[in-house]
């Protein structure tokens, strides 16, 4: 017998003795609508009919249901988890326009149930372009929409059914799976902006022209964009270990509690980063003024020998028919013995001053 056929068999009905306004009518499938439910009791798992997934929640079968919410409206849900559990969450999650729509991770609670949005980061031929993915948690259900792939939940589907058989014990263990996730996604893109400061230190310590120093805010401008998107997340995270819920167990709550220590670090290390290529910015804006101040010393320094030089061929190259010093017999000898006189005399000073 198929899971969705078993489910429906061992749960009552309840909507065949109901009028049909009681309960909205749902198709078995909708194309950008996937459902499955997971049961702690046998550890069964398999893909489930939407019009069963009511019926499993009310038969305490958990059930995660994913919506693309480019392919699929969000509106179905209002016909899939219980409408108490909607009627005090934010109702622009249920439309493809309002799906996740806040620009950084945020937590929204109900007595019904918690609404999270996580704001991930995926790299792209741009940069970083933000991914959002919004979690509906009520007592038997988890609900995720996102709009096209989500490369946290794509991860998460690689090892959360090992995790399921052999280490969870209630359903908010998917929470810890996505949030996991979305953390290790921070630190995957954090090592990788480490090495790439690494890189730009080392350029600058070389030269800094106008390419290193847009590459270097570029480095800068993705430090502060993943530490915009992590301590929203890392709020979140707060949030709900400070306050218990009925939709996530203690066991959980302990283990997303280290996951606050490890977004602490890793905002520290986004810190030291930026003070890092803020400092080699400095250093580079030193030297690059000290190779200025030295090249303008040497101009100096020509200028000081040759300005008497310049002033005495001034002198001598004036049009006047009567100048005396025309008509000496050694008058070329002395110039010439005058103009080496005068830059000795110069040389010998500013090496005494050090300038030279």
């Amino acid at each position: 017998m198929c899971p969705s056929k078993r489910l429906a068999a061992s749960v009552p009905h309840e909507h065949d003795q109901q009028t049909p306004s009681t309960r909205q009518e749902v198709p078995s499938s909708i194309l950008g609508v996937q459902a499955e439910y997971l049961d702690f009791r046998d550890r069964s798992h398999g893909q489930i009919a939407l019009d069963d997934v009511s019926h499993a929640i009310e038969g305490n079968v958990f059930v995660w249901i994913d919506v693309d919410a480019v392919q699929a409206d969000p509106r179905v849900l209002q016909g899939l988890v219980p409408s108490e559990a909607l009627a005090e969450f934010d109702p622009a999650v249920l439309t493809e326009e309002g799906c996740c729509d806040a620009p950084v991770s945020e937590l929204r609670r109900s007595d019904k149930g918690l609404q999270i949005c996580l704001v991930g980061l995926i790299e792209d031929a741009d940069g970083f372009l933000g991914q959002r993915l919004q979690l509906l948690v009520g007592g038997g259900f988890l609900v995720t929409v996102h709009r096209g792939d989500s490369a946290v939940l794509q991860e998460v589907r690689r090892a959360y059914l090992a995790d399921f058989r052999m280490h969870a014990t209630s359903a908010s263990f998917l929470i810890y799976e996505i949030f996991n996730e979305q953390v290790d996604q921070y630190l995957r893109l954090q090592n990788r902006l480490e090495a790439n400061v690494e890189v730009m230190r080392k350029k600058l310590l070389k030269h800094s022209d106008e390419a290193t120093l847009l590459e270097l805010a570029d480095a800068s401008n993705q430090l502060l964009t993943l530490r915009k998107h992590a301590m929203p997340t890392r709020r979140v995270l707060e949030e709900l270990v400070a306050r218990k819920s009925l939709f996530i167990s203690d066991a959980t709550l302990g283990f997303l509690s280290g996951m606050v220590a490890t977004l602490e670090r890793l905002l520290s290390d986004i810190t030291s980063n930026l003070g890092i290529l803020e400092s080699s910015m400095n250093l580079s804006l030193t030297m690059v003024t000290l190779r200025t101040n030295v090249v303008m010393n040497r101009l100096v320094v020509v200028s000081t020998v040759f300005l008497p030089l310049t002033f005495l061929c001034g002198v001598y190259g004036m049009n006047f028919e009567t100048i005396p010093e025309l008509n000496w017999v050694h008058g070329y000898k002395f110039f010439w013995g005058l103009s080496t006189t005068i830059v000795v005399t110069l040389v010998v000073l500013l090496r005494k001053a050090k300038l030279l």
